[in-house]
């Protein structure tokens, strides 16, 4: 084989992760030097630029991520018990042990519903 042939895979890689990256960070670059521009500008007439706030945090996301933890750990033990119990081949039991994964993080998230609901998020 030839050298040119052992360097495809190297620069498939390269083009499927550090093109998305570069163009990214480029993007990221040119908002973040508009948005400096912009506030010079406002300098310049006086103005001070107003600091964006930054939103107070949800006291009640820990629990949140909690009860999704829980759900997805129970979810995938049922599915394995299930996968097992049932002698299922590979592919279905993929499927089985997705969709556990997924009622059970559904249900995670009505349950914390559930118990947030009568809360105030703004105390």
């Amino acid at each position: 084989m030839n050298d040119l042939d052992d360097l495809v895979p190297i620069i498939a890689i390269l083009s499927a992760v550090a093109l998305p990256i570069g163009f990214s960070l480029y993007l990221g670059l040119v908002g973040l030097r508009t948005k400096h521009k912009e506030n010079l500008e406002l300098i310049k007439q006086g103005i001070v630029p107003a600091t964006q706030a930054k939103p107070t945090p949800n006291k009640y996301r820990s629990l949140r991520n909690g009860f999704l933890c829980v759900g997805i750990a129970i979810g995938l033990i049922l599915g394995i018990i299930l996968k097992t119990v049932l002698s299922l081949s590979e592919d279905t039991g993929f499927f089985i042990l997705a969709a556990c994964i997924l009622l059970f993080l559904g249900l995670a998230y009505i349950l914390f519903y559930l118990v947030t609901k009568d809360k105030n998020f703004d105390e």
